[in-house]
């Protein structure tokens, strides 16, 4: 073989080398690349998601009975509280002269009783020997019961008056800690007969609670006794734990009457353990666990997606009458979309392509959907980019698999 034909051999290997890699790059090219995700069988979780503040489970507010200036108080706030311990003390000058007032009220009103009784036992003798009328009689034992009657009242008037004297000195109603102090000494306290005047809150620190918005989609999906997951924002990177205690059953409605509207449900989340950093009124997320599935099928959330089912279009024939719509309504039916997974399989060529298949889904974890129909353990379902799912991927769609690109910063800052 000369060296001619051995340069021209060369050359027209060379010459296919170029036009099969063109042909495969164009191929490429043509191919959609997409990411992809193995259906897995695992534990999937729901959680009902909200927002709220933390808050003491018993919470009380201490307001003064009667009104009158705080003479002394005789705890700061974040002082730990015995029941029956001593909290403020009011002016009781004009409480302890209603006192005395009562006292002497009620020694008159005896005085006057003894008085009318000797009248009356003696109008009664009288009447006896037939010496006085009964209209006589009958005057003396009236003026007996007004004068027993006014003893009565006054002993009230006494009753009442050391009551009130007594309420000058405020004592704990439980055992809890001053979460806020309102007034200070030589202030008024107005007392709390038509509203209440708050002194000072106690509270246990011990026990706290969640009080979260639930939207009105979601609380139908929560139930007494679900377990949560606690995050508060002063306590990063802790996860706290929590029963369900209590479900509203009337509705918080926000916006009313705008297009804005928003109808939440107020549930408590009692916590389980406390730590004492915590305190009242810190913000927090809530995450309620309301359904658990075991050993379930899943794909991810982005994999799903919403497409309506193809038509297919007969002709028909010249002598067949046109076909006649017999319901509107399943026309309507087959036209809404269905939720939808595209599948990688291999096609005729050894590549691959998509097929789109309707599933069923159940219930959605954070990131993954429960499959209870449409697809089986192992194969993989486009998962990446968005566009591509939501939009460009049809069925027999031609795919390339690649790669999520991901984000380098040290990558990002050379140059």
């Amino acid at each position: 073989m000369t060296r001619k034909k051995i340069l021209i051999i060369i050359g027209v290997v060379v010459f296919i080398a170029v036009l099969a890699a063109f042909a495969l790059k164009k191929d490429n090219q043509d191919k959609l690349e997409v990411q992809v995700e193995k259906v897995t069988r695992g534990t999937i979780v729901h959680k009902v998601t909200a927002s709220g503040r933390v808050q003491p489970i018993v919470e009380v507010k201490v307001s003064a009975d009667v009104a009158g200036r705080i003479m002394r108080l005789g705890v700061a706030e974040g002082d730990y509280v015995e029941k029956g311990q001593f909290l403020a003390q009011l002016d009781s000058t004009r409480y302890a002269a209603d006192v005395e007032r009562a006292k002497q009220a009620l020694t008159s009103a005896e005085a006057s009783l003894k008085l009318t009784k000797l009248e009356r036992d003696q109008q009664y003798k009288l009447f006896q020997k037939k010496l006085v009328s009964e209209l006589v009689y009958q005057s003396a034992e009236s003026r007996y019961q007004q004068a027993l009657s006014a003893v009565e009242q006054a002993r009230a008037a006494l009753t009442q008056a050391l009551d009130n004297f007594s309420k000058t000195i405020i004592r704990a109603p439980m055992s809890g800690t001053v979460t806020r102090l309102n007034k200070e000494e030589g202030e008024i306290a107005m007392g709390s007969t038509f509203q209440a005047d708050i002194i000072m809150t106690l509270a246990d620190l011990s026990s706290m609670e969640c009080l979260i918005e639930v939207n009105e989609n979601d609380v139908v999906a929560v139930s007494l006794r679900d377990t949560a997951e606690i995050e508060i924002d002063a306590l990063p990177d802790t996860t706290f734990y929590g029963i369900v205690t209590e479900i509203a059953h009337s509705a918080n409605l926000l916006n009313t009457g705008s297009m804005d509207q928003v109808t939440n449900f107020q549930v408590k989340v009692r916590m389980l353990g406390v730590p004492p950093q915590i305190r009242p009124g810190m913000s927090a997320a809530v995450d309620v666990r309301t359904d658990i599935k075991e050993k379930a099928l899943s794909v991810p959330i982005q994999s799903v997606t919403m497409r309506k089912p193809q038509k297919l279009e007969e002709k028909p024939s010249p002598e067949a009458p046109p076909a006649k719509d017999d319901s509107l309504d399943q026309d309507q039916e087959e036209s809404e979309p269905v939720e939808v997974v595209f599948v990688v399989v291999e096609d005729d060529m050894g590549g691959r392509k998509v097929e789109k298949r309707a599933v069923t889904t159940g219930i959605t974890g954070e990131k993954e959907f429960e499959i209870l129909a449409g697809v089986s353990e192992g194969e993989q379902v486009v998962s990446g980019p968005y566009t591509a799912i939501s939009r460009e991927l049809e069925d027999g769609t031609a795919v390339k698999i690649t790669q999520r690109k991901r984000f380098n910063p040290n990558a990002a800052g050379k140059k």
